[in-house]
């Protein structure tokens, strides 16, 4: 009914309904790509970090999305709050290798494929860890040793760990220090409260927003609301006006 009122051709508030297509390129969205599209070419370990609902999903969705699948194997893992051995078990999964035999067989089972993916296929992995903050420090160390290729001097895949910022605060630990040492990137506020946003652009002919509701949205961005304020809404000449009025008093 309101996407009618408003002249929208779908909710923009619905995240189901927001293709990688729609997204709006803003300053942290784009650094956050160009980073990964860097760890995508050295491989290695990247570290992305950002306060809940700021679009860190949504990003690595988008940057899937842009692979081309004949050069590239992407993997997405978002259960972390698991143990060592199910860790295992999820990757092997991932990777179609079989899990019998224990850590050993598993761990040896992963290397070979991620290696044949890399020398053979020519499709190096690229393994994403949504969530990573609930990691626990046996997984952490685990990952280490499943980076150490050719005694450790070189990267077959690239790791990707996204979570909420104290993940940095679990990585300064004195457990997981050797892993802490190896990242290419790591962004420990990614996306501020305000401008971080990946809102999805959505025009409309009519003026119907008020400058209250206008005023009601930005603060939903400047207090870091941007999961229930996915949409920044582009409207007529009307609302950028009472853009302009409510940021700099023109």
């Amino acid at each position: 009914m309101f996407n009618s009122f408003y002249g929208l051709s779908y909710n923009p508030f619905d995240k189901q309904q927001i293709h990688e297509k729609d997204h709006f390129v803003s300053n942290d969205f784009t650094e956050m790509i160009h980073r990964l599209n860097y760890l995508k070419e050295i491989r290695g370990i990247g570290v992305f970090t950002a306060r809940p609902g700021m679009g860190k999903s949504y990003a690595l969705r988008c940057f899937a999305s842009s692979l081309n699948p004949s050069l590239y194997h992407m993997e997405y893992m978002c259960l972390s709050t698991i143990s060592v051995a199910d860790f295992y078990k999820q990757l092997c999964s991932i990777l179609g290798v079989s899990e019998k035999g224990g850590k050993p067989a598993m761990f040896a089972a992963i290397r070979e494929q991620i290696t044949y993916l890399y020398k053979e296929k020519r499709q190096p992995l690229l393994l994403a860890i949504d969530e990573a903050q609930y990691l626990n420090t046996g997984i952490l160390n685990d990952i280490k040793m499943l980076m150490n290729y050719g005694y450790d001097s070189v990267n077959y895949f690239t790791m990707i760990l996204c979570g909420e910022s104290h993940l940095n605060d679990t990585l300064r630990k004195p457990v997981p220090e050797a892993l802490r040492q190896r990242p290419r990137h790591l962004s420990q506020s990614l996306f501020p409260p305000f401008g971080a946003a990946l809102f999805c652009a959505v025009r409309t002919t009519q003026e119907q927003f008020s400058y209250l509701a206008l005023s009601a949205l930005l603060r939903d961005f400047e207090h870091g609301s941007l999961r229930f304020a996915v949409a920044y809404l582009v409207v007529h000449d009307h609302l950028d006006r009472l853009f302009k009025r409510y940021f700099f008093g023109r």
